[in-house]
């Protein structure tokens, strides 16, 4: 799967000259630019209100990194997602600011997009970044329930493994008792058949001297 995921996120990369490519390893920190010099058809005049950051991958659907909110008169405002709290940094203003995100895991990785929200055209996309992690994927991922951890999943492991082996068991018995008298049984009607298709001589020969034949002297 890992292989599937490397490959898709290569595809993607040939496909986007623009995309800045960035390889780290488990439990590093990379930092990610976002700025509207990279917007089509920037223009520094242009109104900007916010940015999100969003991460996309190949199995799951987009995320939401962070909010960046910006207006005159008023502080800004940064606000990470739940999985980000604690690991993730903004330094600079809104139309040129860079993301720092500690701390690393396989779960990491995919596509960054920095969507800036664009008077009065919307929003648009101006910085990608493909982020890949190298390291083993812990066992329980930040977003999962506690109840979906692999402590909770032994049981169920058992009792899957304990129904195969009878499921296995259980066909090594039928294959070793039930498949040879069937072939008995099967024999012992073909013999029968055989038996039934032999004619009785005696009843020939009757039937030979009602219609006044003789059978042939040897």
């Amino acid at each position: 799967m890992r292989i599937l995921s490397c490959f898709t996120l290569l595809l993607f990369l040939s496909a986007n000259a623009d995309n800045n490519a960035v390889w780290r390893a488990s439990g590093e920190n990379v930092t990610l630019r976002c700025s509207v010099a990279g917007c089509p058809n920037s223009n520094s005049n242009n109104e900007y209100e916010g940015m999100y950051l969003y991460l996309n991958q190949y199995h799951e659907e987009q995320k939401e990194v962070q909010y960046y909110h910006s207006s005159r008169g008023t502080p800004d405002n940064i606000t990470p997602r739940e999985r980000y709290k604690d690991r993730i940094q903004t330094n600079g203003s809104l139309k040129d600011h860079t993301i720092t995100i500690s701390r690393l895991t396989v779960h990491d990785s995919g596509f960054y997009r920095c969507v800036f929200i664009h008077f009065p055209h919307g929003r648009v996309t101006c910085s990608e970044h493909t982020l890949f992690i190298k390291g083993v994927a812990p066992c329980l991922p930040a977003e999962v329930p506690p109840a979906l951890t692999c402590k909770n999943h032994l049981p169920l492991v058992l009792i899957i493994g304990a129904a195969c082996t009878v499921c296995t068991i259980a066909t090594i018995i039928f294959i070793l008792l039930i498949v040879p008298r069937v072939r008995r049984w099967v024999c012992s009607r073909r013999r029968a058949r055989r038996v039934e298709r032999v004619p009785n001589n005696e009843y020939v020969y009757e039937v030979m001297t009602a219609r006044g034949l003789r059978p042939a002297l040897e």
